[in-house]
C-alpha cells in the first residue's frame, strides 16, 4: 500500500511540476536514465509511464522513445519478452522514429530489438539489426563500446569465442575512452558511467573461457578494484559473479565462496527477478560439489528447485492468462472471418441466381444443358492443428500421436537422422511448432535452463551447425 501511495505521489508531483514550470526534454530524459535499471520493477515502470505522459503532452517524441525503450529493457531483464516487444512495437505503431529523431534514441531502439531477437534464439536477425546501425557509430566511443559489447554476446552464444574476445577487447577500450571524455555525454547519467565499467568483467570472462587464466586474472583484479570505488548494485553484482567464476576455475574456493555470497545477498535483497538468485545458487552448488560439502550442495539444490518451481508456477499463471486472452481474440477474429465468408457465399449465390435467371430467360429454357458445374473451393480445416496446439500446451500424452497425424513422416525422418528417444522426438515437435524456450519450459513444467540444455544436446545428436537456426532446421526437415 505504501509503495502504491509513493508511486502515486511521484506521478502527481511530476505532473504538477510540469504544469507549474515547463520541464525541458533533456531534464525528463535525465530522470529516465537515472532510474536504477538493475533493481527496477513495476514501481519504476509506473514512474516511467508518468514521464511518458508528460513527454506526450509536450510533444517530446524523443523522450517518449527513451521511456518506452527503458520499460522494454526492464521487462527484458525480467525475462518477459512479450511485454518487452510490445513496448518496442509501440514506438513503430506511433511512428516515433523519424529522420529528425535523436540518434541516441534510434541507436537504443536497434540494439534493444537486437537483444530481444537474441533472447529468442534468432541470432541472424539480431546481427542484422546491429549491422544496420554499425556504420553510424564510428568514432563515437560511447556507441562503439555498446555495439561491440552486444556483438560479443551474440558471438559467445554462437561459440565463436575468438570473435567474442576481440569484440570484448574493443568494447573495453572504447568504454575507457568514453570515460575519459568528460563533458556532456559522461556527465549526463551516472548509470551510463557505471555500465561502462562492466566491460572489464566481461573481458575477463572471455579470457577465462579460452583458458587464458593469467590474462583473466588481470581484468578480474581491475574490475574488483573498480567495484571497491563504485557504489552501484548492478556493477557490484557483475564484478562479483565474474570474480567467483574465475576463482572457482582457479580452485581458490574460499574467494569463490566469498564473492558468491556477495552476489546472493544482492540478488535476494535488490533484484526483482528470481533468475539472478537461480544463477548464483547454481554456482554455489557447483562450488560445494567441488569441495565435497554434500550437505551444502543438497541444501542449495533444494533451494534451486523451489525457485524453479516458483518461476514455473508464475510463468504458468501468466501463460494461462495470455492464452485465454489470445483464444478470446482468435475466437473473435474467427467469428469475423466466418461472417465474412458467409456474406461472400451469400452474395455469390445471389449473383449466380441473377445470372441464371437472365440466362434461362434469354434462352427460354428451364435448364441449361452442357453447363459446367460451379465448384466452390472448400475452406481449409484447421481443427487438427488447433488440437495439436492445445495438447502441446497441456503437455498431454496424446500430443505426439496427434502431431504425427498433422505432420506425417516427421518422426521417421528424425529416426533416420539419429536414434532419438520418444521424449526427444516430442521435444523436437515443440521446436517444429515454433514454441520459444520460455513457452516450452512453461508447458512442460521444466526450467528454461533445462530446455536450453536439451536444445544443445539435440544440436549435437542431429549435427545441426552452430550458424543454423534450430527452428529453421526443423522447418526445413519435411521439405
Amino acid at each position: 500500500m505504501a509503495k502504491k501511495l509513493l508511486s502515486c505521489l511521484f506521478s502527481f508531483s511530476l505532473i504538477f511540476f510540469s504544469y507549474a514550470q515547463k520541464v525541458t526534454e533533456e531534464k525528463l530524459k535525465s530522470i529516465i536514465f537515472d532510474i536504477g535499471f538493475s533493481t527496477a520493477g513495476d514501481r519504476e515502470i509506473k514512474k516511467i509511464d508518468s514521464i511518458i505522459s508528460i513527454c506526450h503532452q509536450n510533444n517530446y517524441s524523443d523522450c517518449e522513445v527513451f521511456g518506452y525503450l527503458k520499460i522494454a529493457n526492464i521487462y527484458n531483464k525480467n525475462n518477459d519478452i512479450k511485454k518487452a516487444f510490445h513496448y518496442t512495437d509501440l514506438i513503430e505503431k506511433k511512428n516515433l522514429i523519424t529522420p529528425d529523431t535523436d540518434f541516441e534514441a534510434v541507436f537504443y531502439f536497434y540494439t534493444i530489438r537486437s537483444l530481444l531477437h537474441q533472447k529468442l534464439g534468432e541470432r541472424v536477425a539480431a546481427l542484422k539489426l546491429l549491422d544496420e546501425i554499425a556504420d553510424q557509430v564510428k568514432e563515437n566511443p560511447y556507441y562503439e563500446y555498446l555495439l561491440d559489447w552486444q556483438y560479443a554476446g551474440i558471438y559467445t552464444e554462437m561459440n565463436e569465442n575468438n570473435k567474442a574476445l576481440k569484440a570484448y577487447k574493443k568494447a573495453y577500450l572504447n568504454a575507457k575512452e568514453y570515460r575519459k571524455q568528460r563533458g556532456r555525454n559522461t556527465d549526463k547519467s551516472k548509470n551510463k558511467i557505471s555500465n561502462s565499467y562492466k566491460t572489464t568483467a566481461y573481458l575477463a570472462g572471455a579470457y577465462q573461457k579460452l583458458g587464458k587464466m593469467d590474462s583473466a586474472k588481470i581484468y578480474i583484479e581491475e574490475t574488483l578494484k573498480d567495484a571497491r570505488t563504485m557504489d552501484e548494485i548492478g556493477f557490484q553484482y557483475i564484478a562479483s559473479i565474474y570474480a567467483a567464476e574465475y576463482y572457482l576455475k582457479a580452485e581458490d574456493f574460499k574467494k569463490a565462496q566469498q564473492h558468491l555470497w556477495i552476489c546472493k545477498n544482492i540478488a535476494m535483497h535488490h533484484y526483482k527477478s528470481e533468475n539472478y538468485q537461480e544463477g548464483v545458487i547454481t554456482d554455489l552448488i557447483n562450488l560445494y560439489e567441488k569441495t565435497g560439502e554434500k550437505d551444502s550442495a543438497d541444501y542449495y539444490s533444494r533451494q534451486l528447485l523451489e525457485i524453479q518451481n516458483h518461476n514455473d508456477a508464475q510463468n504458468k499463471v501468466q501463460k494461462d492468462r495470455l492464452d485465454k486472452k489470445r483464444l478470446a481474440e482468435d475466437g473473435s477474429k474467427a467469428m469475423e472471418v466466418k461472417t465474412l465468408i458467409y456474406l461472400c457465399i451469400g452474395l455469390l449465390v445471389v449473383l449466380i441466381c441473377i445470372f441464371m435467371y437472365f440466362f434461362y430467360r434469354k434462352k427460354g429454357k428451364e435448364k441449361e444443358k452442357g453447363a459446367d458445374p460451379i465448384e466452390i473451393p472448400a475452406v481449409q480445416d484447421n481443427d487438427l492443428f488447433d488440437q495439436v496446439i492445445v495438447l502441446a500446451k497441456e503437455n498431454n500424452p496424446e500430443f505426439l500421436t496427434r502431431f504425427n497425424d498433422y505432420c506425417p513422416g516427421f518422426s521417421e525422418k528424425l529416426v533416420e537422422a539419429a536414434q532419438l528417444k520418444s521424449s526427444e522426438i516430442r521435444f523436437c515437435a515443440y521446436l517444429y511448432l515454433n514454441f520459444s524456450t520460455k513457452d516450452i519450459a512453461a508447458y512442460t513444467y521444466t526450467s528454461v535452463r533445462t530446455v536450453q540444455t536439451k536444445k544443445y544436446r539435440l544440436r549435437k545428436k542431429l549435427n545441426i551447425p552452430n550458424d543454423t537456426e534450430i527452428y529453421q532446421w526443423f522447418r526445413d526437415l519435411l521439405k
